[in-house]
């Protein structure tokens, strides 16, 4: 459950992210080096991401690790745990 919990989180922020730089899903996939597709599944909470691919979406949005997980519910998340 903390999992699922955690994924969640994790490819809800993806998406937002996204979203906030006005970037297609084919956009931040050419960017990242991944399928769209996998981008699509990851959005959608179909796929859980590696750390891998995380690494390289952040890359791909032009942006830290530490700013990826820089927001409020990933904290309240940590705290529950």
């Amino acid at each position: 459950m903390i999992n699922q919990d955690f994924n969640n989180l994790v490819c809800s922020r993806i998406l937002e992210l996204r979203k906030a730089q006005k970037m297609t899903q084919e956009q931040l996939a050419y960017q990242s080096g991944i399928s769209k597709g996998g981008l699509s599944e990851i959005e959608r909470n179909m796929k859980e991401p590696r750390t891998y691919t995380i690494l390289r979406i952040c890359a791909g949005l032009g942006i830290t690790m530490k700013e990826f997980f820089d927001f409020q519910e990933i904290d309240n998340f940590m705290n529950l745990i």
